[in-house]
């Protein structure tokens, strides 16, 4: 028995043919593609069962929020509907959630290797997760013990308002606002969010120019020591542990606050300042709380896929699939 794990993501699209086993899945096949080259997750799911394959069952995690068995996504113009999928590939199941939902369920078998962490805290075994993630936009989830079993919580979050901190992030926030309408986290954590922000400390504004250096451009000169480049990062690193820090007091994820995404891992260095953590606990008069936290960044940028993978291997054993998505 086979099943299908997907994980969209508004650069990426991975898939991966998996099987049920002793210790939860086994790998199969995997393929990674671009996925703005390609009209919709069908003309993938073409390409990559082209061998015939029909699975058991599917799970697939998509940016944006998942209504009933439908999802249009938030940065692709794909609209997504399971039961088509199923028909369309003879796939019984098929399960749609959202892609931050889908790394929750990653995070328990999780080895050490995979994260860095940043505060230890006083980690509590069963105490609500909290993930969050920037890259071509920005995730949260949550993940609570019920009934014995891991339950995921999706979430909107990354769209909710930016608070800035100083008088440089209330200006930062002002711009955005003149630029956009409103000021979102969104706005500032994601790859887009890296080049507004460089774009406001060299004075150039907060809007998107094709000419100005873009996100990657902007960490490989951070990395040579470019003053601008670097506290540009530097910003980004501290709004990114001030935004955990409030996802971490409005889930009180006493189980742990989860940096993931594209864009954590390669900035570990800014991320591991002391200012890092500071912008995360320094929120009185609950900062002792916030200091019982732990706080990790995620080195494995498949958590997407392999949480996706974890559920459809449920999927596939009658008991869990009528537990539904525990």
């Amino acid at each position: 028995m086979i099943f299908l794990a997907v994980d969209v993501g508004g650069t990426h699209a991975r898939l991966l043919l998996g099987e049920p086993c002793a210790t939860g899945w086994r790998r199969v096949r995997q393929q990674s593609f671009l996925a703005h080259e390609y009209p919709g997750l069908q003309a993938l799911l073409e390409l990559f069962l082209a061998a015939g394959e029909r699975p058991a069952a599917a799970c697939i995690a998509v940016a944006g929020p998942v209504q009933g068995s439908r999802v249009s996504m938030t940065n692709l113009p794909w609209r997504l509907d399971a039961s088509l999928i199923g028909q369309q590939f003879g796939i019984p199941t098929v399960r749609l959630l959202n892609d931050f939902a889908a790394q929750t369920y990653a995070l328990e078998a999780l080895p050490a290797s995979d994260l860095c962490t940043l505060q230890q805290g006083q980690p509590e075994p069963e105490g609500v997760r909290a993930l969050l993630g920037a890259g071509s936009g920005l995730g949260m989830a949550m993940q609570v013990r019920c009934g014995g079993h891991w339950q995921a919580l999706a979430s909107q979050g990354g769209l909710a308002d930016f608070a800035p901190l100083d008088a440089q992030q209330l200006a930062l926030c002002q711009a955005l606002q003149s630029a956009y309408g409103r000021a979102s986290q969104e706005l500032l954590l994601s790859g887009p969010g890296l080049e507004r922000i460089y774009g406001f400390l060299c004075g150039a504004g907060v809007q998107l120019r094709e000419a100005a250096p873009n996100a990657r451009a902007i960490s490989r000169a951070a990395e040579r020591g470019e003053p601008l480049a670097a506290a540009a990062l530097a910003l980004f690193a501290r709004i990114y542990g001030a935004c955990a820090g409030n996802l971490a007091l409005l889930s009180l994820a006493r189980g742990g606050v989860y940096l993931s995404g594209g864009i954590a891992p390669k900035i570990l260095g800014f991320l591991q300042s002391p200012a890092v953590v500071e912008a995360f606990v320094n929120k009185p008069p609950l900062r002792e709380l916030l200091e019982s936290i732990p706080l990790h960044v995620v080195l494995n940028e498949q958590l997407g896929l392999f949480g996706a993978a974890t559920l459809a291997a449920q999927l596939c054993r009658p008991s869990a699939a009528a537990r539904g998505t525990e």
